[in-house]
């Protein structure tokens, strides 16, 4: 099966409709900085404190669709700046990381709440605690699901090629149609289990991709954040997560390519309230992984 080019309002329709395939209805609405840029996001209105979930680099919201139907309560699910539906953007333009908590606080502050419960995968778990650290008294719980940057030097070398100036444009202008070469090219390198992965979504993926935008943006986020070395020194975040006293959960896939799960366990055992939990048979992506026990994890630990 292979897929065209869609515009954004189909591409809204068809992601509404993979959420609600999985389990997860809201309301979806935009929330705008104080520049006018407007970020979409989907929101199940709920009485409870908001768990706000933040998606990896090159993603968007569509990949929470396998977890957010099984968490209780309030659950927010916003497109970053660049990715989905949410307003262009080059990262070029600014610090990744107060470019990242300059964002999260306008979507905060939409919620008119005391505080949040801020779940982020990969990049949005480092958005996450780079948000936590500038503003703790907004955070209670946090969990950061996969290897985040800013731990450890070293990245996987395709994210840094796709960083350089000569080789990123390329890569960014090359797309990938068919769901099926997405799961061998892309979700292989991703989870333990690609052959698990839903078709739909695959799909989504795809149709996130050729959005107007998503490969420059992909580029130019990688470029903000390492060289050709490994992560700019900007970006490393590991010798101030002690400072975060709200309690932290970790979740780290046991097969995780990005980075060795030992780094994650040195960090958490500096920090004041935080543990590491070691997801079986799970590579980088755990809430497309093994959804159901990143679900139960997070559930336990916000609500338990």
């Amino acid at each position: 099966m292979h897929t065209e080019a869609v515009d954004t309002a189909t591409y809204e329709t068809k992601r509404l409709q993979l959420f609600e395939r999985h389990g997860f209805v809201g309301e979806t609405r935009w929330v705008s900085d104080s520049d006018g840029r407007r970020t979409w996001l989907l929101d199940r209105v709920g009485e409870t404190r908001p768990t706000v979930l933040i998606h990896g680099g090159l993603s968007q919201a569509g990949s929470w669709c396998l977890v957010a139907g099984r968490l209780d309560g309030r659950v927010v699910i916003p497109d970053r700046p660049g990715w989905g539906l949410s307003y262009p953007f080059d990262y070029g333009s600014v610090d990744f990381r107060q470019g990242g908590v300059d964002w999260l606080s306008t979507v905060v502050d939409s919620l008119d709440v005391e505080d949040v419960d801020l779940v982020g995968a990969s990049i949005g778990g480092y958005i996450a605690a780079s948000f936590a650290l500038t503003h703790p008294d907004r955070v209670n719980r946090l969990v950061m699901i996969g290897a985040m940057p800013g731990l450890h030097g070293k990245i996987p070398l395709p994210l840094r090629l796709m960083g350089n100036r000569v080789i990123g444009p390329l890569m960014a202008r090359m797309k990938i149609t068919d769901p099926e070469v997405n799961r061998k090219r892309v979700f292989a390198n991703l989870v333990a289990h690609p052959e698990n992965v839903p078709v739909d979504v695959l799909q989504d993926d795809v149709d996130a991709m050729s959005l107007a935008g998503a490969g420059h943006t992909g580029y130019t986020m990688m470029r903000s954040m390492c060289t050709l070395g490994g992560f700019h020194p900007s970006v490393m975040i590991a010798d101030e997560l002690h400072r975060l006293d709200c309690p932290v959960l970790f979740l780290w896939g046991d097969s995780d390519s990005f980075m060795p799960m030992d780094v994650g366990r040195q960090v958490a055992d500096r920090m004041p309230d935080a543990r590491l939990h070691v997801v079986a048979d799970a590579g980088h992506s755990l809430e497309l992984d093994q959804p159901h026990v990143v679900a139960e994890q997070v559930q336990a630990f916000l609500h338990g």
